[in-house]
């Protein structure tokens, strides 16, 4: 089973986000989630489609953006334009609307879950789903372990993972419950060696090869 790593800034100072995606480039990243919060499930954050489109052409990694939006559906555009993956929270009452654009993109769409919400009865089969094991836009804080057997339920889904303080250990945990997507902000960005790092999970020591 392959893995795929999305790479989380929201953690670097600003004035270090360049030479930090750099530095993450240049290791091996293959994938940016970009974050963007506009306070109303969490801290507000992140970066907006421009800047994000701007770092993803000069570092040559590919993107999926990560909407922690109340209503996601004015950024919608700017984030299919070059964004492969675009997940919006089902705490959001647009979520099914904002789906079914995305999907009308080429992009795939996905949801991601807050703790304490649960999987939607009527989730549909064909999308990525992103379980929060922090509470959104609350990076480096404890993990929530139980959030993981959310997982379980997804396996049918092409995409299934976490996102909130995300170690190898974390991971790894992850993929025993089906995950095959992580993301990885304060772990990865403050590794000394973020190339030793990402290999941790390409030496998986069954066979298979990880998709960072």
């Amino acid at each position: 089973m392959t893995l795929r790593i999305g790479g989380s800034l929201w953690s670097v100072p600003p004035k270090h986000v360049r030479s930090e995606a750099v530095r993450l480039a240049e290791a091996g990243l293959q994938v940016w989630h970009w974050d963007r919060a506009d306070g109303t499930m969490g801290p507000a954050g992140g970066f907006t489609a421009d800047f994000a489109h701007d770092i993803a052409q000069a570092t040559g990694v590919r993107s999926e953006a990560h909407l922690m939006l109340a209503d996601p559906r004015s950024e919608l555009d700017a984030w299919t334009a070059f964004c492969e993956l675009v997940v919006v929270h089902i705490e959001s009452p647009h979520w099914r609307e904002s789906i079914e654009r995305i999907a009308l993109s080429g992009a795939r769409g996905g949801v991601a879950i807050s703790p304490g919400s649960a999987l939607p009865a009527d989730l549909p089969h064909d999308i990525a789903v992103l379980v929060m094991t922090v509470a959104p836009g609350n990076a480096g804080t404890s993990f929530l372990e139980d959030r993981l057997s959310l997982l379980d339920g997804v396996v049918g889904h092409p995409l299934r993972g976490i996102d909130g303080s995300v170690n190898h250990r974390r991971g790894q945990a992850a993929r025993a419950h089906s995950a095959n997507w992580i993301v990885s902000g304060t772990a990865l960005t403050s590794a000394e060696d973020p190339r030793a790092w990402l290999a941790s999970f390409v030496e998986n020591g069954d066979g298979t090869r990880t998709t960072l």
